[in-house]
This record gives structure tokens, C-alpha cells and sequence, in this order.
């Protein structure tokens, strides 16, 4: 290395020397193109040694390092030498210099042409040897060689092959940062994006979509990492979620999906009204407008050229399709779904009200499941079908039924599991029982029962393992919303959010009035609404009725109210309970009746006690609400008390019965009826007094029948062979000879006493049959309205007009209570379609020798729609079987 001191020296002696004409080895020039090498180098040699500003010779010696005569070829000596002259040349000025090098033909256009050769020819060795640190030092030391661009290439090259080796986003990160002009970098900007895509996705979380979008927002994957997030997203099928999805991802095809959807949830909740008003689109308004209006009337199948059409209530044809069966179901009740199904050749088709084909395929029947599904039912089992168009689940499944918007349950191999819309599933089919209690899930394997909330599987979408306990043996709804659980022979109870109530225990738990009663190796706990003190005690024996709760401790009892402000007894020997109300207790020597009140009766000797309940609870089996107390002696002296002790009869009875909360029957040698304040409603005048039914008691005198009902001021002596039975509240049905008539409340007789049996029809007119022969007949006039009718059924076609289906020896007809005869006893046969609201009447006359079936439809009024005429394998096409 020269020291600063040499490099100045030198510097001075080349602009000495520039005052003096350069060496030119014009000698080593001419020896050269002789090709005599030896004398070449020897007059370089002594041309350098006169002077080293000698940009010819080093021009010479490059040329020289550089022919393959000379056996110092050398690339990168000729690199050196050329490099110099060019240096040297560049420096002189002095014409002459420039003249006499030019003699030589150096001048700066055959040293670039030199330079450029000796580039050319190490760029050659380079790309043979083909390594970045050869690439590398070739750019450093040949910075301006025209094959700069291609040792940049080939750095690239190697660079991307050695990224392609490492096959990570991280290596093709690297390279493109580093190249962003390379040929690769397309390439591997392209694997870097798929690559960290893969990584960063991989477990298809939707956290991860959802952040690599955040971070990537120009990738190239967006358009599939979209629909993976509408995927898990959506997959509740919930409202809120298809907005919030939407609201975030703007996107036309994923909203047409989605609106779809939303219109059928929409419309399973809430009906269809309003579904623009929080939906609108200008694109849907008018297609749901007219959705709307097709389904607000049900429909029936007509058969028409050999093809079924749909017609309304009104027999107004509302689809023609090329359907030539439909099942069953649809032959016997209207279609209310917003599709219709059948089957043309050997396929089957759902088709929507508008006249859309949603799918057609191999199935028996599709049923509506509700939100928007539909069920297809095949030999090989169910498939799910959406309304939208889309195939929701098409692996044949044992049922298939949809618990809510959210949930699908399915059935394999005998085993449950939950499916979501989207195909994604909250649980595989491992479970016993899946099902709905109230707005949890019960799930059901053989280690027992766990019961969720729906939302709690929500994550098992987005591939997590939702936190299932299988906590119990046994569940039970309660009727307060309450619910009962067991667990290795422990029982609780957990209120409407699952949180324990009564922990487990040892114990049995009863559902009361007052709260819970839990028993506990022959002992009870009381926990007791009005009195929470009572939970920390243990009780040997526990009585209660609606009234009263007595509760033993040791060998004592204490009584409490529950219903009324009575203060507290205790000290008591023995307490037993009579009926809803009453309560006996035993203190010392003492024997207490108490009512309701909390009014007490002193028991005396030789007198016994009895408790009156109604006969109306009796035969309801409802709690007798309401009672009375009776206390006698040997005799048969009654004192009858009312509920609150008052005392209301005290005389000689041989019997007392309690007919009904307002009523009592009293027996001496005639009967009597007396109210519930003692008041007599019929004196003693009778030999006897029958049951009671609905506030009418039948009277008997001399093998005579009556009736008196006290609150609708009745009171027809016993003058008829039979019991006489109320028709309306103020018409009765009696006998006379044998015969039924009518009579009214004051005992006028309405109409002739002839029918064999009487039916109700309505207020006014009644059945009434004559031998054989059924009669509607006006009770206020006796005209006969209706005749010859063989049989009867009352038809439920609307909550005001009562209409019979009649047989008579014609055929069938239709009877109305408003419209009178609506449809001829003459047909063989006639359906009712349509909804009681708004029936169609199918009727049939069956033309024997032709085998011909003359169909009429008619409405509700008897207005014949259209007539069709089938032959018998027509006919079965659309024709309800009979049985």
C-alpha cells in the first residue's frame, strides 16, 4: 500500500511529466500484429520501464491478457491493465498524445471496445461458475459492463431458486423486498401471498380470516376467504348475524343469500307484513309484494288435461303446472305452505307459489320444516332443501327435523347430532337424545344428561369444542319453569337460567303450592315462600292443604297460615287436615275445628264431624275450593257450618249433601234445597232430590220427574216419566209417554211430545229423530227445516256457522245453520277442503255403469266452482282416499 507521502509524489510527477510528449510503444504494436508474442511483451516491458503514463502499452498488454496465444491469459489482468489505460487516457490533453496514441488506434472508442470485450469475457467465466458471491463481485468490480442487468439476473435466479428450495412465505417475502425489478418477482410475490395465506389460515378460525384480511386487504384470496367468513359468520342462520356480516363485507352476491334466508326467518317469527319496511330493496319489493299476496290464501289441487293446477278458496286458478300427481297430503288438506310438490314422469318437483322450480329430484314428499326449509323424504331417508335454492344437506340422514332457525338436528345410525345451514356441524352424531326443553337443549349420551343454551354451542362453528357438562341422570320441566334434575340418586332443582336453586342432596324434592318440601332419611325440610325461617329446621312429619301447613317437631305441632293473617299456633297434640280449607287439631284434651278464617270450633262429646264437598269438584276432580262442616249426633241432629265457620243449618236431617258451592241437599221424609247461607231454596215438598248438573237438580215426587235450578229462577214440578235434561237456558227436553218434546222454563210445552232422541244443534233448531228418520225442526214454530236424514256429523266449518254433513238415502250433503241447504243430498261422496274458515266442498257422484266420477267443487256458500268428469284412474289422481 502507498503511503500518503508516495501518492503525492506520484501525483507530481504526472503533471511533471505532462509537459512531455508520452511514451508510445509503437514497436510492441508492430510485433504484435506480426503475432510474435515474445517481442510484444519485451517492448511493453521497456516502453513501461521508460514511462508508466503509457495508456498504449497497458491497452496492448489487455489486449495481450486476453488472446488465447498468450500464455498469460488472464480476463482479470486484462480487466486490470484496460481499467489503467483508459484511467491514463483519459487524463492527457495535449494533442500531440492524442495524435501519436491514435497512431496506434488508441483512442477512447477501442479502449470501451476493449473494456467492453474483457467484461464480455469475465461475464462468460461468471455465468459458468453461476454463484451470487461471483454475480456479486463481477457488479462491484465491472460496475458499467453491459452485463450488469444479467448478473443481476442471474443473482435473482439464484436467489429465487434458493427461496423455492425453502418453500416459506418468509423466503419469497425476502426476496421480493429485496428484488422488486427481478422476472421472478411476480412469481414470488405470488407464492409469498398463497404461502402466508395457508399459514396464517390454516386452522380455518374465522379470527384468522378476519385478521389476515385486516392485514392483507389487497390479497389475492379475498375472494375466498370471503366466502369462509360468510361460512362460519352466518352459520346461525340469525338475523343479526347475516347484518353484521353484510355491514362489514359489503358484497350483491353474498346480500342476495343472505336476504333470502332473512325473508324466511323473518317471516317464521314475525310474519311477513313488515318484512320491507325493515328490509327494502328495490330489486325485491315488487317479487315480495307479490309473494305476499299469493300466500294469503291456501290452495287446492285441481286435475286439468292430465296435468294439476292450484286453485284458491274461491276456485280461482292460481298455477298451472305439468305435475301429474301430488301426494297424498296435499289430496285431503289445503297446501298453506308457500310451495307445492309433485311428480311428473319418473321425477319429483317443488315448485314456489310464484311458478319457480325450486328442485326436482327422486323423493316421495317434501314437508315444510319451518324458516325457510324443507324436508325431502326418500326410501333412503330425509335430505334438507332450503326455499332459496340451496341443497342444504344431501347425504341421506335416518329424520331430519329443524329445532329453530339455528339448529338441525339429525339422526344416523340411531344416534343425534346438530347441523347448522351452512354444513358446518355443532355435534356429530354421538348423542342419544337431542331435543328442546323450553329454550335450553337437552343432550343425552349414556354418561348422562347435559342441558345447554343454544348459544353455547355457537363456537363449536367456528371449530372450538363447546364446554358440555353431562350433569345429570333424570330432568324434568316443572310447571312454574322451574326444573328438576337428578344425579346419582341426588336430586336439585335449577331455576329458568340453570343456577341452582335446592343444591343436590340426599333428599326427595316435592314441587307445593308454598314452595318445595324435601325429604331426607324419614325427615323434612320446608321451603316455604311466606316462611323462609323454616328452611333450617327438620321436621318428622309435614300436612298441609291449601289453607294450612302444620309441621311436627319431636312429638308436637305447630300450625301456620298460609293464605291469611292467623298468628301462629303451636303446642299442638295432633293436627289432621279436611279438604282444601278445614283443619282438626288436638290440643290436651281438646278437639279444635278450624276454618279459613282461623275461627275455631270446640268439638263435643258424642257429636261427630264430617267435611260437605260439592259434588260439582267431585266429579271435575278440582279442588273443592269452597266447602262445608257438618257435625252430628246419634240423632241425626246436623249443625252445617259455612266455610268460614258460620253456622247456616242446625235441624234433624237424615241427610245432608253438598251439591254445589251454593247449594245443599237436605233429606227428611221429603228433600229440600237450601243455599249456602241456609236460605231454603225448596221447601219439603218432594220425595226426593237427584244430582246435580251445571246448577240444574232434578226433582222426584210419585216416580215423577222436575228440575229446579235456583240461579236461573227454574222450577218445574215432577209431572215427567224421565229426567228432564236443559237443551238451551231456556228451552228443556222432557218426556211424555215415552216420547221427548220440548218444554220452557215456565213448564210450557214447545212442541208435541213424538221424537224418539234429541240432539243439540243450536238455540233454535234441533236434531230430532222420529224411528229412524233424523229431523232438523224449528223448537219455536215446529217446522221442519231438514228430513229424511239418515245420519249426521257435525262439521267444524267456522267458529259462527254450525253446517252438518248429512246422509240421506239419496247420498251426502251440507246443511247450514245460517244459509240452510248449502249442497244436495245427492252425491256419493263429498270432502271437505280448505280451512273451517273457508271450506271447499269436494263432492262426487260415481256413475256406476260408465265408471265415470262427475266431481263438483263447490264454496262455502254452495256456489258451484267448476264441474270435472274422470275416469276411474283420473279420478284416484285427485281425489282424498275415504279412509
Amino acid at each position: 500500500m502507498k503511503t500518503r507521502g508516495q501518492q503525492v509524489f506520484a501525483s507530481s510527477l504526472i503533471l511533471f511529466i505532462t509537459f512531455f510528449s508520452i511514451e508510445v510503444p509503437k514497436r510492441a504494436f508492430r510485433m504484435y500484429e506480426k503475432r510474435d508474442i515474445e517481442k510484444t511483451v519485451e517492448a511493453l516491458d521497456k516502453s513501461i520501464e521508460k514511462d508508466t503514463l503509457n495508456p498504449a502499452a497497458y491497452y496492448l498488454y489487455s489486449v495481450l491478457h486476453t488472446d488465447s496465444l498468450y500464455q498469460g491469459y488472464d480476463v482479470d489482468e486484462a480487466f486490470s491493465y484496460i481499467t489503467r489505460a483508459i484511467a491514463q487516457f483519459k487524463s492527457l490533453s495535449d494533442p500531440k498524445d492524442l495524435e501519436d496514441l491514435k497512431d496506434v488506434q488508441v483512442d477512447s472508442a477501442n479502449l470501451e471496445i476493449q473494456k467492453d470485450k474483457v467484461d464480455a469475457l469475465k461475464f462468460d467465466l461468471v455465468a459458468q461458475v453461476h454463484t451470487i458471491a461471483e454475480y456479486e463481485a463481477f457488479i462491484e468490480k465491472h460496475s458499467d459492463a453491459e452485463q450488469i442487468p444479467q448478473a443481476y439476473a442471474g443473482i435473482h435466479s439464484l436467489t429465487f431458486k434458493a427461496a423455492q428450495a425453502d418453500h416459506t412465505w418468509q423466503a419469497y417475502k425476502n426476496f421480493i423486498d429485496a428484488f422488486p425489478s427481478a422476472k421472478e418477482y411476480n412469481e414470488a410475490d405470488s407464492l409469498y401471498q398463497l404461502l402466508i395465506y395457508e399459514e396464517r389460515t390454516e386452522d380455518g378460525k374465522l379470527a384468522s380470516y378476519q385478521s389476515f384480511l385486516d392485514e392483507f386487504p389487497g390479497t389475492p384470496y379475498r375472494d375466498e376467504i370471503i366466502p369462509e367468513v360468510f361460512k362460519i359468520r352466518t352459520a346461525t342462520n340469525r338475523i343479526a348475524d347475516y347484518e353484521a356480516f353484510l355491514k362489514e363485507y359489503p358484497s350483491e352476491e353474498f346480500q342476495q343469500i343472505a336476504y333470502k334466508r332473512i325473508y324466511h326467518v323473518f317471516k317464521e317469527k314475525y310474519g311477513t307484513d313488515e318484512f320491507l319496511k325493515y328490509f327494502p330493496s328495490l330489486n325485491w319489493n315488487d317479487s315480495i309484494r307479490n309473494v305476499q299476496q299469493l300466500e294469503r290464501d291456501y290452495w287446492v289441487p285441481k286435475l286439468t288435461d292430465n296435468t294439476i293446477e292450484f286453485v284458491n278458496s274461491n276456485g280461482t286458478s292460481m298455477l298451472k303446472t305439468k305435475l301429474t300427481t301430488v301426494p297424498q297430503n296435499c289430496l285431503c288438506e289445503p297446501t298453506i305452505a308457500d310451495f307445492v310438490v309433485g311428480s311428473y314422469f319418473e321425477e319429483s318437483a317443488i315448485i314456489s307459489r310464484d311458478g319457480h322450480l325450486l328442485h326436482t329430484g327422486n323423493f316421495t314428499n317434501a314437508r315444510d320444516a319451518g324458516f325457510g326449509f324443507i324436508i325431502l323424504e326418500a326410501g333412503d331417508g330425509e335430505r334438507l332443501f332450503h326455499k332459496s335454492g340451496e341443497m342444504i344437506i344431501n347425504q341421506p340422514k335416518e329424520a331430519i327435523e329443524v329445532l329453530n332457525e339455528s339448529l338441525i338436528r339429525t339422526a344416523e345410525n340411531g344416534f343425534f347430532g346438530l347441523e347448522s345451514i351452512n354444513g358446518l356441524r355443532y355435534l356429530e352424531n354421538e348423542f342419544t337424545l337431542i331435543d328442546t326443553l323450553g329454550r335450553f337443549l337437552w343432550l343425552e349420551k349414556e354418561d348422562g344428561i347435559a342441558l345447554v343454551s343454544p348459544e353455547v354451542l355457537f363456537p363449536a362453528l367456528d371449530g372450538q369444542t363447546p364446554p358440555i357438562e353431562f350433569a345429570y341422570d333424570e330432568v324434568e320441566l316443572l310447571g312454574n319453569g322451574r326444573i328438576w334434575v337428578s344425579r346419582n340418586g341426588q336430586e336439585a332443582i335449577l331455576d329458568g337460567e340453570l343456577r341452582m336453586v335446592i343444591p343436590f342432596g340426599q333428599h326427595q324434592i316435592y314441587e307445593e303450592a308454598y314452595g318445595w318440601l324435601l325429604k331426607e332419611k324419614g325427615k323434612f325440610r320446608v321451603l316455604h315462600d311466606r316462611y323462609p325461617e323454616l328452611s333450617g329446621k327438620t321436621f318428622s312429619q309435614v300436612k298441609s292443604n291449601q289453607q294450612w301447613l302444620a309441621l311436627k317437631e319431636e312429638d308436637k305441632w305447630t300450625l301456620y297460615d298460609q293464605l291469611g293473617s292467623s298468628s301462629i299456633q303451636q303446642e299442638i297434640d295432633s293436627v289432621a287436615t279436611l279438604g282444601e280449607n278445614m283443619v282438626m287439631l288436638q290440643v290436651g284434651n281438646k278437639l279444635l275445628a278450624q276454618f279459613k278464617n282461623g275461627k275455631q270450633l270446640t268439638m263435643e262429646k258424642d257429636w261427630s264431624y264430617k267435611l260437605l264437598i260439592p259434588q260439582s269438584y267431585v266429579k271435575t276432580g278440582e279442588p273443592a275450593v269452597h266447602d262445608y262442616f257438618m257435625l252430628s249426633n246419634f240423632k241425626n241432629y246436623r249443625k252445617v257450618y259455612n266455610e268460614f265457620g258460620r253456622e247456616i243449618l242446625s235441624a234433624t236431617f237424615n241427610e245432608v249433601v253438598a251439591l254445589e258451592d251454593n247449594m245443599l241437599r237436605l233429606q227428611k221424609r221429603n228433600a229440600a234445597l237450601a243455599d249456602s247461607t241456609g236460605h231454603y231454596l225448596l221447601n219439603f215438598v218432594y220425595d226426593g232430590i237427584g244430582s246435580n248438573e251445571d246448577g240444574y237438580v232434578s226433582t222426584l215426587d210419585k216416580g215423577k220427574f222436575g228440575v229446579i235450578n235456583p240461579a236461573k229462577q227454574i222450577n218445574i214440578p215432577p209431572v215427567y216419566e224421565k229426567l228432564i235434561e236443559p237443551y238451551t237456558d231456556t228451552v228443556m227436553v222432557a218426556v211424555k209417554d215415552k216420547y221427548k218434546g220440548f218444554i220452557n222454563t215456565k213448564n210450557k210445552a214447545l212442541t208435541a211430545f213424538e221424537f224418539d232422541e234429541v240432539a243439540y244443534f243450536n238455540d233454535s233448531i234441533a236434531l230430532v229423530r222420529i224411528e229412524d228418520e233424523w229431523l232438523l225442526e224449528n223448537i219455536k214454530n215446529e217446522d221442519i227445516l231438514y228430513e229424511r236424514i239418515t245420519d249426521w256429523e257435525i262439521i267444524e266449518v267456522g267458529e259462527e256457522d254450525k253446517t252438518l254433513f248429512i246422509t240421506t238415502e239419496t247420498g251426502q250433503g251440507i246443511y247450514s245453520e245460517s244459509m240452510g241447504q248449502i249442497i244436495e243430498p245427492t252425491y256419493t261422496y263429498i270432502r271437505v277442503l280448505g280451512t273451517p274458515k273457508d271450506p271447499i266442498y269436494f263432492a262426487v257422484k260415481l256413475v256406476a255403469e260408465a265408471n265415470i266420477y262427475v266431481v263438483i267443487y263447490y264454496d262455502k256458500k254452495g256456489n258451484k266452482l267448476f264441474t270435472q268428469s274422470f275416469r276411474q284412474e283420473e279420478y284416484f289422481k285427485i281425489a282424498c282416499p275415504a279412509n
